[in-house]
């Protein structure tokens, strides 16, 4: 027994390794193109040698047709094939050399992605003005030195303007050019010119290798369609090819589809069509991705087309006050947009959550089931709240996003505000540095309303005095009628 299960365990893991041999080969680049990661030494002979991280790479023609041939070397050790002698010219786009090629092995230990094979005959490069000779040992002799040479990077002179030029050298004469770093910025064609003619040229581009995709996938609908995606941490500086390798069950054989690559939100992305008798099947995916730059696969990703129901968010969110209810809120949302018709036979529950606006930790959270309303009667009046929303399908699938917050404080009645008649205030009066004598304190100064209460107390003061005078002349006239009378008798 304990020898059975680790057998029976190495014979279900047999399959799922294999799957991904030769399933995500790398994309070679055109004739004519050296491929390089960041930070390899690159050094350009204007006689047609290339060296990449201290190996000479060439370019190698067949026996069909003339082409680049280039391989790509991992961080990993690899070992550099040998190649069968041959004495083509023309050994790519651009590429121009005269060289009789030999194979030499040699092990790396730089990410580059270079030309095999390199020169061990001897080679004789003559321009007009000077010889060069290359001996067996791979050592060049100058017989004479007159050279006119002159390197160009996309036409503008190396070395020369205002660019950032970076690690780049020259040898004593000018034939060689030697980069000790390349940066992406170094990508563009190399140009080595012998009085105003194009002796030797050659593309280059400096990319990143691929990083290894983290696929995922998700359906808005049960009816809609599965997409699958992935978005690197960093942009590609060489597009991608991107494929999918999907199964339908543990007994069916992986179906390769292309996907699209998104240069705008850099993302590969798929969309699959299913059938709904397929909604609870297994389903086994993997994203192989491409480029000059290397190849990467991702992980195996299992999954049934319900468990990945990620519905968009409720729609059309409203809230309004309920007049006369100081406590009360109420919301109404509608299906997320990409529900449709015909996915009315499953069912959504929603999740509200609110919070006073300006309180930050004070969440309420609430499931609703069967409706597209919601009251709060637990607001505090007046108080305005922060209000979102999300869905899921009832048994299946995953939460969606919230939805976008809305804002609406409660129904508040308005209160009239009453003053009370004053007739007067008194207020303290200081003259702080006003060169005033006397100290001035207590002074009333009159109120709104406070000239009617004069008005009332000067009819009083009018009325009594009035008063007073008709019982004082009463008084009056009751005494001098004699004295009046007196007097005339006298005279």
């Amino acid at each position: 027994m304990r020898i059975f299960l680790p057998l029976l365990c190495a014979l279900c893991a047999t399959p799922v390794n294999g799957i991904f041999d030769g399933t995500c080969p790398k994309k070679d680049p055109p004739p004519g193109v050296l491929v390089l990661y960041q930070g390899s030494k690159l050094v350009l002979s204007c006689s047609g040698h290339v060296e990449a991280d201290g190996v000479k790479v060439r370019g190698r023609s067949s026996s069909d047709e003339n082409q680049t041939s280039v391989n790509n070397i991992r961080n990993t050790e690899a070992l550099m094939k040998s190649a069968k002698p041959t004495v083509e010219n023309t050994v790519g786009e651009g590429y121009h050399s005269n060289t009789t090629e030999a194979g030499e092995s040699k092990s790396l230990k730089h990410s580059a992605t270079a030309y095999t094979a390199s020169p061990s005959t001897p080679t004789v490069w003559e321009t007009g003005d000077y010889e060069e000779q290359e001996g067996e040992d791979g050592s060049r002799v100058t017989r004479s030195m007159k050279p006119r040479l002159q390197w160009k990077w996309n036409g503008r002179i190396v070395g020369k303007g205002d660019r950032d030029w970076g690690g780049i050298g020259f040898d004593r004469r000018g034939s060689s050019l030697s980069l000790s770093s390349v940066r992406l910025s170094d990508s563009g064609r190399f140009t080595c010119y012998h009085r105003g003619r194009e002796r030797f040229s050659l593309k280059v581009k400096v990319a990143d290798p691929p990083e290894t995709p983290q696929l995922s996938c998700y359906k808005k609908s049960p009816s809609s369609k599965i997409r699958c995606e992935w978005a690197p941490q960093k942009p590609f500086t060489i597009f991608p090819n991107c494929s999918l390798f999907l199964s339908k069950s543990a007994t069916k054989s992986f179906l390769h589809l292309q996907c699209s690559y998104s240069s705008k939100h850099s993302r590969c992305w798929c969309a699959l069509d299913h059938n709904d008798d397929e909604l609870r099947s297994n389903y086994m995916a993997y994203l192989c991705v491409t480029s000059m730059a290397g190849n990467a696969t991702s992980s195996l990703l299992s999954f049934m087309p319900l468990s990945i129901l990620k519905p968009d968010p409720p729609s059309e969110v409203s809230v309004r006050q309920e007049e006369g209810q100081e406590m009360r809120i109420t919301v109404t949302w509608n299906f997320p947009i990409s529900w449709k018709s015909q996915d009315s036979f499953y069912k959504l529950i929603y999740e509200i959550k609110y919070r006073p606006l300006k309180s930050f930790d004070h969440w309420q959270i609430q499931m609703i089931k069967g409706t597209r309303s919601y009251t709060i009667r637990d607001a505090m009046p007046g108080v305005e709240y922060f209000i979102q929303l999300r869905t899921r399908e009832e048994y299946d699938g995953h939460w969606s996003d919230w939805s976008t917050p809305v804002y609406e404080s409660s129904w508040t009645a308005k209160r009239s505000v009453e003053y009370e008649d004053l007739t007067a205030t008194t207020f303290s009066v200081y003259t702080e540095g006003s060169g005033a004598d006397e100290d001035l304190s207590d002074v009333p100064e009159p109120m709104p309303g406070g000239d009617e209460g004069s008005h009332h107390i000067l009819w009083i003061s009018c009325g009594s005095f009035a008063f007073l005078s008709v019982i004082l002349a009463l008084f009056i006239f009751s005494f001098f009628p004699p004295l009046q009378t007196q007097g005339q008798v006298h005279v």
